[in-house]
C-alpha cells in the first residue's frame, strides 16, 4: 500500500498542513490538507474517506471538497467511520447553517457524500483493503484505524492521549508494516495534551514500550509553534523506531 502525506501538522500556520493522508489514489484518512494539497482532477478520483472524528483540523477537507465537487462528480464519496462520529458530523457541519448537508446535495440518492457506518472492531471491505475502525481515547468521540491489503497492514492512532484498546488489537495484526501516531505538544505542556487528548514526547515513548510492537512509529499533528521543540525532545528519546511523518512524502507499507 502507498501512503501520502498530505498534511501532517496539528495547527495551521503557513507552511504547515493539517491532517491527511491519501492512501494508494482514492482513499483519504482524514481530512484536514485535502482540498488544498489534491487539484481538482485527483479529487474526483477520490471514492472513500476514512475519518477519525470531526475536528475541524481532520474535518476541513470534507468541507471544502463538497464545494469543489458539487456538479462535476459521478458518483458519491463515503465517507466512512462509527455513528457516533457521523451523526456528529451531520448534526455539527452539514447542518445546513455551518455548511451544506452535502449528503443529501443535489439529492440523496446521488449526493456528493454518502455516509457508511462502521462498528466498531468489524472488519469493512473497501476495494481491495480491510479496515477496522478501533476506539482511541480522545476529547471526542474518535477511532483509530486498522489497514490491510491482506499482506501488509497499517495502524493509524488518529488523535488520542495514552490508550489501550488499540495496541490490544494491534499486538494481532500479521503483516503490521507501521504505525502512524500522533504527538502533539511538548513535554512541559503535559497537562494540556492530556486535558485536550493528545500525546508529548515522554507518553509517545511510554505508547511505544507499552504497545511491544517492533515497527516503524510516524509521528504526525505536532502543533506548528512547537514544531522545534518537540522534535528536539523526540530526538534526545534515541529510540530508532520513531520517525517524522513529512508532509509531501510517500511511504510504502
Amino acid at each position: 500500500m502507498k501512503l501520502k502525506v498530505l498534511g501532517a501538522s496539528g495547527s495551521k500556520l503557513p507552511g504547515f498542513g493539517l491532517t491527511s493522508f491519501l492512501l494508494d489514489k482514492n482513499i483519504l484518512i482524514d481530512t484536514g490538507a485535502a482540498a488544498s494539497m489534491l487539484d481538482f482532477d485527483e479529487q474526483l478520483r477520490l471514492d472513500a474517506v476514512l475519518l477519525s472524528h470531526i475536528h475541524i483540523d481532520h474535518s476541513l477537507g470534507l468541507l471544502l471538497m463538497a464545494d469543489n465537487l458539487v456538479g462535476s462528480l459521478n458518483k458519491s464519496i463515503q465517507i466512512m467511520s462509527i455513528p457516533e462520529v457521523l451523526d456528529g458530523l451531520r448534526e455539527h457541519l452539514f447542518n445546513n447553517q455551518v455548511w451544506p448537508d452535502f449528503t443529501s446535495i443535489p439529492n440523496s440518492k446521488d449526493a456528493i457524500f454518502k455516509l457508511k457506518p462502521m462498528a466498531e472492531g468489524k472488519p469493512v471491505k473497501l476495494g481491495k483493503y480491510t479496515i477496522r475502525a478501533i476506539r482511541v481515547s480522545h476529547a471526542v468521540p474518535t477511532v483509530g484505524f486498522i489497514i490491510s491489503d491482506g499482506k501488509s497492514s497499517l495502524l493509524y492512532t488518529a488523535d488520542t492521549r495514552a490508550t489501550d484498546k488499540i495496541w490490544k488489537e494491534a499486538r494481532k495484526i500479521k503483516g503490521l508494516k507501521g504505525v502512524l501516531i500522533e504527538t502533539s505538544f511538548p513535554n512541559r505542556l503535559h497537562g494540556l495534551a492530556d486535558l485536550s487528548g493528545h500525546l508529548t514526547p515522554h507518553v509517545l515513548l511510554q505508547e511505544i514500550n507499552k504497545s511491544g510492537l517492533k515497527v516503524p512509529f510516524y509521528v504526525f499533528h505536532i502543533k506548528a509553534m512547537f514544531v522545534e521543540e518537540v522534535q528536539k525532545e523526540i530526538a534526545r528519546l534515541k529510540n530508532s523506531q520513531i520517525r517524522l511523518a513529512m508532509e509531501g512524502a510517500t511511504y510504502n507499507f
